[in-house]
């Protein structure tokens, strides 16, 4: 009698040690999921930041462009042309005695 129930215990025993095993295989399985999702949210996230700073360095070097050409205007001493030439281009005067001829025909095909 004592032996069959030692045999009972390890019958139970092992039933509940299977138990535990495929209890912690989920558990080691579901944390390691856990973790491989992590690192792919995160390569993709340095994927879209390594993106945006090549825009802003992009947009970096455009405002340095622009910079340099604005210094470079500051630092010129005769600023009289560059009026004249805006006033010309953009706002069509003309010197006293000066005379403008312009092409009625253009803009006006059909």
């Amino acid at each position: 009698m004592k032996e069959l129930l030692v045999l009972e215990k390890k019958a139970t025993t092992r039933k509940i040690d299977k138990k535990h095993s495929v209890l912690l295989i989920l558990l080691i399985l579901a944390f390691v999921g856990v973790i491989v999702a992590g690192c792919i949210m995160n390569y993709a996230h340095a994927a879209n930041n390594n993106k945006e700073i090549a825009a802003l360095s992009e947009k970096v070097e455009e405002a340095k462009t622009e910079n340099e050409e604005l210094e470079r205007f500051l630092n010129d001493k005769n600023h009289d042309e560059y009026y004249e030439k805006i006033a010309r281009e953009e706002y069509d005067y003309a010197k006293p005695g000066e005379r403008v001829f312009y092409d009625s025909s253009f803009g006006n095909k059909k």
